[in-house]
């Protein structure tokens, strides 16, 4: 039975861990080492909620699912108005890329509360201006404020936060897990979830997590008459969010860099005029009229650093212990059981750019876990999560990186 946990790293991964486990009756210790929460890549202004499907393959499984389930995730919570926003999304097709794109995801024919194709016109309707492509229609897609997201969720009253505070490292003893900031002793408790996006390779130093820093910049853009029109999100190689009345103003995004540099190294949050530039170059695919109408009204921005792998699948999921795995390994053929488990000891980290979509099921996958209750998605897709496939690969253990601990042992 566990009733107690901790949590590193108040972002949205963290901030959903926190709460699947709270709503389930565990006391969670959640820290965070800024003065406040969701404050890195899950603090940008609003955070659009949307999947980006292809076909029928195991990435668009999961992107559908994630999507799916946050926004029930969503609607549960009861969120004000101002927070968010269900009001729906088109993805154009603006290039014959993107226009193959959507026909062939048209043609799985899914629900039409899910998705559906909409001509030209029919697009223009949806969206309140005139938009020139053909496109997916998300009804019921939309848009939430993090920051106030992150906040309620931890207002649950078997959530503590303790801020300010840098895990430095972790121990696991007899009685539970220790975590610490250098020599403060910060929390003990039976699980231990590291979420802490780019910096969850230094807590575990012998483990390939093979992530990597995303610079992203969003351009916040004072609105016009003619830009209020626009009533949904709309998406091409970026997207721009309708006018959000707690923001009075518009969301446009986002730029991509790759950075190499180890998240210890000083990383610049100044926005960029070239990014701001880039953003808007955007809008042209998405609509002409409002790229002129928008091209000198921005007033804001901000800079983070997502983080995502090198295969772009999230990290969640039970740990094995590297060292002895390394010392010992096993034979390719083994099963899992017999794989050096760390029992207690999880992952949800790597959310790249759509963590306010994927990070509430992997949350719950780790809840279902932890209480060994049945999987919120099918298991071949939580197997894809595992979090220690990079090592099992280098050592040649291919099918056992297609393994989750769920599927080993019920105890724990």
């Amino acid at each position: 039975m566990v009733n107690t946990a901790i949590v590193i790293g108040a972002g949205i991964a963290g901030c959903t861990s926190a709460y699947a486990l709270a709503k389930r009756g565990v006391k969670v210790t959640l820290i965070e080492r800024n003065a406040e929460i969701a404050n890195e890549a899950s603090g940008n202004p609003l955070a659009m909620l949307y999947p980006r499907l292809s076909g029928d393959d195991l990435s668009s499984q999961f992107a559908l699912a994630s999507y799916v389930f946050s926004l029930e995730f969503y609607q549960s919570l009861q969120l004000a108005p101002a927070d968010y926003s269900a009001c729906g999304m088109l993805q154009l097709g603006f290039n014959a890329r993107e226009l193959a794109r959507i026909q062939k995801v048209a043609a799985q024919n899914h629900p039409a509360g899910i998705v559906s194709y909409v001509a030209q016109h029919e697009a223009s309707t949806i969206a309140g201006i005139t938009i020139d492509h053909d496109a997916l229609y998300f009804p019921t897609a939309g848009w939430v404020h993090p920051q106030h997201l992150c906040k309620h969720l931890t207002q649950h009253p078997n959530i503590s936060v303790l801020k300010t505070q840098q895990v430095t490292r972790f121990s696991k003893e007899t009685h539970g897990f220790e975590v610490y900031n250098h020599e403060q002793l910060l929390a003990t408790a039976q699980v231990l979830i590291i979420a802490n996006a780019n910096d969850a390779q230094q807590l575990l130093p012998h483990l390939p997590l093979q992530t990597k820093a995303v610079r992203g910049q969003v351009s916040v853009v004072d609105s016009t008459a003619i830009s209020r029109n626009v009533k949904t999100i709309l998406c091409s190689d970026g997207y721009l969010s309708p006018h959000a009345v707690s923001q009075q103003a518009h969301c446009l995004g986002a730029s991509f860099a790759n950075i190499d540099t180890p998240s210890i190294a000083a990383i610049d949050l100044t926005p960029t005029q070239q990014d701001h530039a880039d953003n808007l170059s955007k809008l042209n695919n998405i609509s002409t009229a409002l790229h002129q109408d928008l091209q000198s009204n921005i007033i804001g921005g901000r800079v983070s650093y997502r983080c995502t792998t090198s295969d772009y699948w999230p990290l969640v999921g039970e740990l094995v212990n590297s060292a002895a795995l390394k010392a010992k390994p096993v034979r390719p053929s083994a099963a899992s059981t017999t794989l050096p488990w760390i029992s207690g000891l999880y992952i949800n980290a790597a959310h790249g750019s759509k963590g306010f979509t994927s990070a509430p099921l992997c949350a719950e996958i780790l809840a279902t876990m932890i209480h060994h209750e049945q999987l919120p998605l099918s298991p071949e897709l939580a197997c894809l999560l595992n979090p220690n496939r990079f090592l099992l690969r280098e050592m040649g253990l291919k099918q056992l990186a297609k393994t989750i601990a769920s599927t080993h042992k019920i105890s724990g």
